[in-house]
């Protein structure tokens, strides 16, 4: 499998893609910083889960309106608005006006942009490729979306506080090339959805749509199985990085490392494995059966999370970075090849909007994880999550199994 020889829109969504993560990842780490300084931490608290739960809403509707009127609509509708919030950000925050309540505002458009652009995005490249071609695909996206993110996060880190309108200025100018790609080079793929299959149940509203969806036994317990093996990863910069400041302290080399020195050389580690293994690892990984890479992917990512919740031993926490990379590496482009197998194709969007809300699920189990490490012992924290890793690999497990009458539903997918 090439790169060339994929269908144009997944070549030109990779791409788009990766601008637009890096657009995503060089602004909302550093916006609660920005907002807790300019409005308070109460305020800002608010306001950021404002924006988190209508990019949820706006995600379900788009979902649904994406499978009846087509995905490029929505994308160029989302991405215009994308634009103009990133222009008016950075109006806001130029030598000519600073204006916090402006900021929040394209802030929130912003997310809702995000919120409808995510599951559309990901139901088109499923509608243009096929079962072969996946494992490759989702590995070079997941290699790509965290290339963007470390570059984000570091243009964030050099521009936010100084020189915000430069940052706003620079990706504003990215979302606007952007759009003129969605305009001219990018194809609808609504009439190959549908073609051939005038026996998929069109829905008649976006109530009967979701309460399918979440009436889909195996596509719940494979919301389950997300939910779990990704609230892992949001402990590591949560409990983990917590536990360690305020535990951790050894030498390195002869140096001497505090725990947050450690977690930012476990964070450096995961980054740089990812960004030199990720692409040739998926190729490599699809040479075997997906079940057994994500029982393997699955236990050492488990392995190394638990390590880290109670170790202080240096290279032990080295040896679990390591672990919990490679871990995800197996696992996170399986989970992909594998949602793309079971959604059915008259809802596709719908299906990717709701497991868009796993993330924020997993992200509130992580921030609980944070208020359960005040009361337990370290050891305790361990435990729980490798019996969280277990879940999530129980219940993946069984999402590789079709259920009673799906098995024709995944074929059909499959063909498209």
């Amino acid at each position: 499998m090439k790169y060339t020889e994929l269908h144009r829109n997944i070549k030109i969504r990779i791409i788009t893609d990766f601008f637009t993560d890096l657009t995503q990842k060089s602004i909302i780490p550093f916006m609660a910083i920005y907002l807790s300084v300019q409005i308070g931490a109460g305020w800002a608290g608010m306001l950021l889960t404002v924006n988190i739960v209508a990019s949820m809403i706006v995600g379900l509707g788009a979902g649904y309106w994406s499978d009846r009127i087509g995905r490029k609509k929505l994308m160029v509708i989302a991405q215009s608005m994308q634009v103009f919030a990133l222009f008016w950000l950075a109006a806001a925050n130029s030598p000519w006006m600073d204006s916090v309540l402006l900021t929040c505002v394209m802030f929130l458009l912003s997310s809702v942009s995000s919120g409808i652009t995510m599951p559309i995005a990901n139901a088109m490249i499923v509608d243009v490729s096929n079962e072969h071609e996946r494992q490759y695909v989702y590995g070079l996206q997941y290699w790509t979306t965290n290339v963007a993110v470390t570059i984000g996060a570091l243009m964030g880190g050099l521009l936010f506080e100084s020189f915000r309108f430069i940052l706003f200025s620079l990706v504003g100018l990215e979302s606007l090339v952007t759009l003129f790609i969605l305009l001219f080079y990018i194809h609808e793929t609504m009439d190959k959805t549908h073609s051939n299959k005038t026996d998929a149940p069109i829905r008649k509203n976006m109530l009967s749509t979701y309460c399918g969806v979440f009436n889909d036994r195996r596509f719940m317990v494979f919301f389950t199985a997300t939910v779990l093996a990704v609230a892992l990863e949001f402990q590591l910069d949560k409990y983990i990085a917590v536990r360690l400041k305020s535990e951790f302290s050894a030498q390195l080399f002869s140096w001497d490392i505090t725990g947050l020195q450690m977690f930012s050389l476990i964070m450096a580690i995961n980054t740089v494995l990812v960004a030199l293994v990720a692409f040739p690892f998926s190729k490599w990984m699809g040479c075997f059966q997906s079940g057994s890479i994500m029982t393997i992917g699955m236990c050492m990512y488990t392995a190394g999370f638990s390590m880290l919740a109670f170790s202080n031993w240096a290279w032990l926490l080295i040896t679990s970075a390591v672990l919990l990379t490679i871990g995800e590496l197996m696992y996170a482009p399986v989970r992909q090849v594998l949602l793309a197998g079971m959604i059915p194709d008259s809802d596709r969007a719908a299906y990717m909007a709701v497991d868009g809300m796993s993330y924020n699920a997993a992200a509130l189990l992580g921030s609980l994880g944070l208020s359960i490490g005040a009361f337990l012992p370290s050891y305790a924290m361990a435990i729980l999550y490798v019996l969280m890793g277990l879940g999530a690999l129980v219940f993946f497990r069984r999402s590789l199994r079709p259920s009673a009458g799906q098995s024709d539903l995944r074929l059909r997918a499959d063909a498209s």
